[in-house]
């Protein structure tokens, strides 16, 4: 079993299994073998791709896996006769280390082309971005919500602000998420 499956696939896994709704889960037998999504969640109405990455480092080439891996043309597993049911969402499963600097690297990425983003998340059909962090999701985040967090984030930092104060800011902006996620977790 691979980083990315323990410390990403399997916590959100467990996650979903505690859900109130009943998700049919469906993930690759042999994650280094299959060309498919890393989850499958579906339920009424609703079928969930899941993309998921581990990133220990501020690694580009799994930010580069990350956005181009919905962009390639894989079907549902669900799905006999179809390409992709009509009630699909594409989301991200981010498995993150303990310090939250992801955030503030993600917001850097987005805030650099607002635009792209904006196409990016109406053509795939994304919904979340799920954190995971010590094998527990500590937060659920809408794709759009993230976007409109990235443009306060290009609004209010500008090439001067330091490494520190870029992450503080990116803090802020994601305080009423994290506090959510440090209850659960304390819960």
């Amino acid at each position: 079993m691979n980083k990315e499956d323990r410390l990403v696939v399997e916590p959100l896994m467990r996650w979903f299994g505690e859900q109130k709704a009943d998700w049919d889960l469906l993930k690759p037998s042999h994650p280094t073998h299959t060309r498919g999504w890393d989850i499958e969640a579906r339920r009424k109405n609703q079928d969930l791709l899941i993309e998921a990455k581990y990133i220990a480092g501020s690694s580009i080439s799994s930010f580069a896996g990350l956005v181009t891996a919905p962009i390639a043309k894989r079907a549902q597993r669900f799905m006999a006769r179809k390409y992709r049911s009509w009630c699909h969402h594409v989301c991200w499963a981010i498995g993150i280390k303990p310090p939250r600097n992801m955030y503030q690297i993600l917001f850097d990425l987005m805030a650099r082309n607002l635009k792209f983003w904006k196409h990016y998340g109406e053509d795939l059909r994304m919904k979340y971005i799920f954190f995971v962090e010590e094998e527990k999701v500590t937060s659920r985040i809408p794709f759009n919500a993230f976007l409109g967090m990235a443009k306060l984030y290009a609004d209010r930092v500008d090439d001067k602000t330091s490494l520190k104060e870029r992450r503080r800011i990116a803090d802020g902006l994601l305080s009423s998420y994290l506090k959510r996620a440090l209850a659960h977790k304390l819960a």
